[in-house]
């Protein structure tokens, strides 16, 4: 496949960098090239180094997480994770998860994502990447009653919820992270296609995510973006512009 978009147009909102097994190469690649990335961290523990990580990045941003998956042996970060929350802006992977594999740790992903929530509202204008899988109910009920949008923007990453509940996100002042992933059936599509487009944001989650046999990486945001550029029925480079424009619109 081939594509006209020129690469410092690029925007990948949620990725994995330090993840990689070639992250360097990663992180020097995508500074290079001028996409703005965003690279998440699964616990507040690895915040700093991930910090040093991007230290001469002018592209490259580092979130504060505290994964859902690991909150059954992380909860006691959530002290660490509100020492270093004054440090940044950006925020995540947070959220909640409801996968069965998951489930039994349900209600203390509730209480700390709940926590994160009121400390983001306290300190107003962060940013925030969250993981909904099979909670996508439950995460959108606790950012409308815990942090409005005039206190804190927030960017659902690979929802999977129905047209409903994404509706009801939009009313709240969600945007939508989209990968190749979340647009390769007619299904999917659906949800996707039935977004505003100006609440649209473009994400790898590298490393966790394939084309074909290749894992993917903040370069090959091309591809969503061609997705997306169809859907839309406006050429790639507009496309490009388009998402582009929503983060600064995001970030502002």
């Amino acid at each position: 496949m081939t594509h006209s978009i020129n690469p410092a147009e690029l925007v990948d909102f949620h990725c994995h960098l330090d993840l990689y097994p070639n992250y360097l190469e990663i992180v020097r690649e995508s500074e290079t090239l001028g996409i703005k990335t965003l690279t998440v961290t699964n616990a507040p523990c690895v915040w700093k180094q991930n910090q040093m990580l991007i230290k001469d990045c002018k592209h490259i941003r580092v979130a504060l997480g505290l994964h859902p998956q690991l909150v059954h042996v992380k909860a006691k970060e959530i002290e660490l994770f509100e020492q270093l929350l004054p440090e940044t802006r950006y925020v995540g992977e947070v959220g909640l998860d409801n996968a069965p594999e998951y489930a039994d740790s349900i209600a203390i992903q509730r209480q700390v994502f709940q926590k994160i929530l009121e400390l983001c509202a306290s300190m107003t204008g962060k940013v925030l990447t969250v993981h909904s899988r099979r909670a996508s109910r439950q995460v959108i009920e606790l950012i409308g009653n815990y942090l409005p949008p005039e206190k804190g923007r927030v960017v659902l990453h690979w929802f999977t919820g129905s047209m409903k509940e994404a509706m009801i996100a939009v009313e709240l002042g969600c945007y939508f992270s989209i990968n190749i992933k979340m647009l390769e059936t007619p299904r999917k599509r659906e949800l996707v296609e039935s977004l505003p487009k100006e609440r649209i944001l473009t994400e790898s989650d590298g490393p966790f995510v394939k084309f074909g046999k290749k894992i993917i990486c903040p370069k090959d945001m091309w591809k969503p973006v061609q997705e997306l550029a169809g859907i839309w029925s406006e050429s790639e480079a507009n496309a490009a512009k388009i998402i582009r424009n929503n983060l600064k619109i995001l970030l502002s």
